[in-house]
């Protein structure tokens, strides 16, 4: 049976911490959060429904893999950019932390200092940025049988397919890769490997701060394990982009009428 361990612990222990270890705790906490949420939605946009997926619901799940592994890709540069400051957090990190968290940091950090690192590219031209001269760079490599656009009553159920196969253009443009679909898979390879990386900083940095400033003094036996009997199976997690959306817009519409006579 899956378990998730729940533990809930006093802010007036938490505020005994030098406020630089709470800081590094929250802020990497922060980074694995996004990180797995990021991952989590990448997973769940690749899953097929059991009745299979028309050429329209393909061209969401694409659009929706493609941004969650771009905005993945990103997050993880910006973790490396916390990791430069793991010496303000704890001074003494490589000593406190254990042996496989200082190798995962120096494993990071020279992924990041490489200027040419495909994660490092891609949060500078297309993670969190649109680059126009790269677009413009991509034009000419569009095929011609790939401009499909969905244009739905609803703005959610509107999907511009141009857009990702530029998007897609570009990255193997910026990657110095022939095809999309090679430069997809060299992105996908580094952030399964460097997501590796930073769960052992992340949990290595978060196991040195419980054990030295909280469970000293408010141990694991207040904490519960919560069954997880009733949660879907993460293949079994469906989330196709085009979605009906007219009971939304009765209940929208019905309180905007509610204000308009108020």
């Amino acid at each position: 049976m899956t378990e998730v361990f729940k533990f809930a612990y006093p802010r007036e222990i938490f505020d005994r911490a030098p406020a630089q270890h709470r800081l590094g705790y929250l802020l990497l906490g922060q980074l694995w959060n996004d990180s797995i949420l990021l991952t989590r939605q990448l997973i769940t946009a690749r899953t097929k429904p059991p009745e299979g997926r028309s050429d329209a619901d393909t061209h969401g799940q694409i659009a929706s893999e493609f941004l969650n592994l771009r905005f993945l890709g990103a997050r993880l540069n910006e973790g490396a950019e916390l990791l430069k400051e793991l010496g303000t957090f704890l001074p003494s990190w490589k000593q406190d932390l254990p042996e496989e968290v200082v190798a995962a940091v120096k494993t990071i950090r020279r992924y990041f200092d490489k200027k040419q690192a495909p994660l490092r590219l891609l949060r500078h031209k297309l993670g969190f940025h649109q680059d126009v001269e790269l677009a413009k760079q991509s034009l000419d490599g569009i095929p011609d049988n790939e401009l499909v656009d969905y244009r739905g009553r609803f703005f959610a159920t509107t999907l511009f397919m141009s857009a990702e196969v530029l998007h897609l253009r570009a990255l193997a443009l910026l990657l110095e890769i022939d095809s999309s679909r090679d430069a997809l898979n060299v992105v996908a390879e580094d952030v399964t490997t460097l997501l590796s990386e930073f769960h052992c900083v992340c949990q290595g940095y978060h196991d040195w701060f419980m054990a030295t400033h909280v469970l000293p003094e408010f141990g694991l036996d207040h904490g519960e394990m919560l069954s997880l009997a009733n949660a879907p199976r993460i293949e079994d997690v469906v989330t196709p982009f085009f979605s009906n959306f007219e009971t939304m817009k009765e209940r929208v519409d019905a309180r905007t009428d509610g204000r308009a006579e108020g």
